[in-house]
């Protein structure tokens, strides 16, 4: 029984696949025109360099590293244990 749901569903999709490929083949493609002529080599343009830039006036110092390491975090106590009744 499932072996023939999925044989199929396989055969379902094959169908669907040709479908597909007939719906989105698009249109014909005309031939190319092509041209012997050669273009003319692109002028060379010349690109300026990097522009030197000023620091910002009143910027803050750059970042420096604590004095002293961050302290270790303080464990955090563990839940109690869960009560058990003695039964009836």
């Amino acid at each position: 029984m499932v072996a023939g749901v999925a044989a199929s569903a396989v055969g379902l999709c094959g169908v669907l696949s040709v479908v597909a490929a007939q719906a989105f083949k698009g249109r014909p493609q005309r031939a190319a025109v092509t041209t012997s002529a050669r273009r003319a080599p692109a002028p060379r343009v010349r690109v300026p360099g990097p522009q030197a830039v000023p620091s910002l006036a009143g910027a803050p110092a750059p970042l420096q590293p604590p004095a002293q390491p961050p302290a270790a975090a303080t464990p955090q106590p563990s839940a109690p244990a869960p009560q058990v009744s003695g039964g009836s």
